[in-house]
């Protein structure tokens, strides 16, 4: 096999028209290096289909398919299969905008020290928006604020989203590569970029690598993500401890944590039902109901509910009780219901 200079690798799951999208932007770049394309499909045939591979791709393109494996161990067999010097993670709803692949590779070429470089992600314009819409493409209510500026500059690991982002797999292979976890959603992408970090890697944010995010996040699906979050972070507590314990500031095995924990949800409940019926409200504003200067304030409004339903997964999750895909309203004690019933 020809060495690479840099291996694409594109994780799907069930969203056709999202990976075939993103194929068509990245048979547009231009890039003199060489570099092959490796897709994930995590499912079968029928979920998860074989993508259409633009003519300029098709000899640069592997497919691998492990079965449903989960989004951490299909990202440890796509990066098994390559075999380029830096691997750059995409997601499949993560579109290559012009010089995405060069501007990479530039800012791994200019380093003298191996680095894990994060790109820029703007969001994919979104038709009729809604005052959700805005306030999770203007505050840091998903992901957090990218610095501004044109210049790439020094940044986190908690800032290395697996959406785009790369880094020498040499290293990445040798601090153990993706963690081993069961299918789990989150943190899978800044554990490795953790890693690197403390291997010596330095984290950058080139913003001239930039992708369009094509992922409409309705307040629904922010509050089962949260409470999915919780229910990983459990999962790497004891994948990767030392990890967890920085990034959350306590050890969640710690059965005093989990008293505390608990003790929190049982005394939290009341207030986060409120503000959950006010949270998913948003979707039914107009994008400019509010002034610029409130968006902070309604993303500070949610911090109890999405500290609770943090916790909550947690909870779940430590105690073996599987996902519970639904609203608090939906499974909160009948005690607290009953009490929900007097006038805010």
């Amino acid at each position: 096999m020809q060495a690479m200079d840099l291996s694409v690798l594109i994780p799907t799951h069930r969203r056709p028209e999202a990976i075939d999208r993103c194929l068509s932007h990245l048979a547009a770049q231009h890039c003199d290096a060489l570099f092959e394309v490796i897709i994930g499909l995590d499912g079968d045939e029928q979920g998860t289909p074989r993508p259409i591979i633009p003519e300029s791709l098709v000899n640069k393109t592997r497919l691998v398919r492990p079965g449903r494996v989960g989004l951490p161990r299909l990202r440890r067999a796509m990066m098994q299969d390559a075999s380029g010097r830096i691997v750059l993670w995409l997601n499949d709803d993560a579109y290559p905008q012009p010089g995405l692949l060069a501007a990479h590779l530039q800012a791994h070429r200019e380093a003298s020290t191996p680095r894990v470089v994060a790109g820029q992600a703007q969001w994919f314009p979104v038709e009729h928006p809604t005052l959700f819409d805005r306030l999770v493409q203007q505050s840091d209510l998903v992901f957090f604020q990218q610095p501004d500026g044109s210049e790439s500059c020094a940044t986190t690991y908690r800032n290395c989203f697996g959406l785009n982002v790369s880094f020498r797999r040499d290293m990445a292979l040798e601090v153990g590569g993706v963690a081993e976890v069961d299918e789990h959603y989150g943190y899978e992408d800044i554990e490795l970029a953790w890693r690197l970090s403390r291997g010596g890697a330095e984290c950058v944010y080139e913003p001239r690598a930039v992708v369009e995010h094509d992922h409409r996040y309705r307040a629904i699906d922010v509050h089962r993500r949260e409470y999915l979050l919780g229910r990983a972070a459990w999962a790497f507590a004891h994948a990767s401890p030392e990890f967890a314990c920085e990034l959350f500031g306590c050890d969640l095995r710690d059965p005093l944590v989990t008293e505390q924990l608990s003790t929190a949800v049982d005394l939290g409940w009341r207030d986060a039902l409120r503000i959950e019926r006010s949270f998913l409200s948003l979707g039914d504003h107009g994008p400019e109901s509010v002034d610029a200067d409130l968006l902070p304030v309604l993303a500070e409004h949610w911090v109890m509910l999405k500290r609770l339903l943090w916790r909550w997964g947690v909870l779940d999750a430590q105690r073996g009780i599987a996902s519970r895909w639904s609203l608090l309203r939906e499974t909160a004690s009948e005690s607290v219901l009953c009490a929900l019933q007097d006038p805010v």
